[in-house]
């Protein structure tokens, strides 16, 4: 049973998110960080400790599910780069409410597509352009695709009479070429499974996230993808970390309370989060 947040992290969650929100914003755009002792208070309320020491950054891009990491309680972009001039495609970043994460967003990108270039979202352009501007060489690099993939694309493959095994075997296959391209230029690549199947019986025309099939055939999928992609990373060396099943029974839905928007992981599971990382070791605290 994941315990929801004390009243006062709530309060500092949201009071923080639109202090960071004021400061990030406005112009002329400022570097300045006053809110920096909050912003390590609010780690400790989460870790339910204090700290002794520094505390180490990891970076994190992907689809919209990375925004958990940014800290708020509802998705809060904010335009960082552009990735192209004629046709903007914008690569935003969170408020990193925690001072252990640094958040970037580069559109809705797919697990299959992530690391293609000239796909619609332009996500791998927007990747190589923050590795060269904005993570340093050997820097560690939390990478979230897949869970649209779970939530749509794998879903139509399977309805359309292909094999669960077969489809998740080739989109893991695929992905994770992505985080081994870092791995070989120095960087140190940690794979964030998908995090959540949603607890909804909608579908495709759902207006904001929209998703096909059963929950019960994206919950299948979403676990199968998670094992196979998981034997991919073992296999290459690269650490993964994956939530979906660990904060409610495997088998049934989870509490629509987990989720701040119906669909995004609610700052309940911070705690969690912050626990499966140092246990896999990939952030130190």
């Amino acid at each position: 049973m994941i315990p929801p947040l004390p009243e006062d992290t709530l309060s500092e969650v949201v009071s923080l998110a639109d202090d960071l929100d004021a400061l990030l914003t406005r112009k002329p755009r400022t570097t300045a960080t006053p809110y920096d002792a909050r912003r390590r208070a609010l780690l400790e309320k989460h870790l339910g400790r204090e700290l002794g020491g520094p505390v180490e950054l990891l970076t994190c891009l992907g689809d919209s599910n990375t925004m958990f990491f940014a800290g708020a309680e509802r998705l809060r972009f904010i335009r960082y780069r552009r990735s192209a001039f004629w046709k903007p495609h914008w690569i935003n970043r969170g408020l990193d409410l925690l001072p252990c994460f640094r958040v970037f967003h580069v559109g809705p990108a797919t697990a299959w597509k992530a690391g293609d270039p000239g796909s619609s979202t332009r996500s791998r352009e927007k990747i190589e352009i923050l590795l060269k501007r904005d993570i340093k060489p050997g820097s560690k690099v939390l990478m979230s695709f897949g869970e649209i993939d779970c939530r749509i694309h794998m879903a139509k493959a399977v309805i359309s009479g292909k094999a669960i095994d077969e489809v998740v075997e080739k989109t893991a296959a695929k992905f994770v070429q992505l985080p081994q391209s870092l791995a070989a230029r120095g960087f140190r690549p940690i794979v964030w499974g998908p995090p959540q199947i949603i607890p909804k019986d909608e579908n495709l025309s759902s207006p904001t996230f929209p998703f096909v099939g059963s929950w019960e055939l994206r919950r299948d999928i979403t676990y199968a993808y998670t094992a196979r992609l998981r034997e991919h990373c073992q296999k290459a060396g690269i650490p993964m970390v994956a939530l979906a099943g660990k904060y409610h029974d495997p088998a049934v839905k989870a509490d629509i309370k987990l989720f701040h928007d119906g669909t995004h992981l609610s700052q309940q599971l911070m705690p969690l989060a912050l626990e499966e990382l140092q246990k896999a070791g990939v952030l130190e605290l």
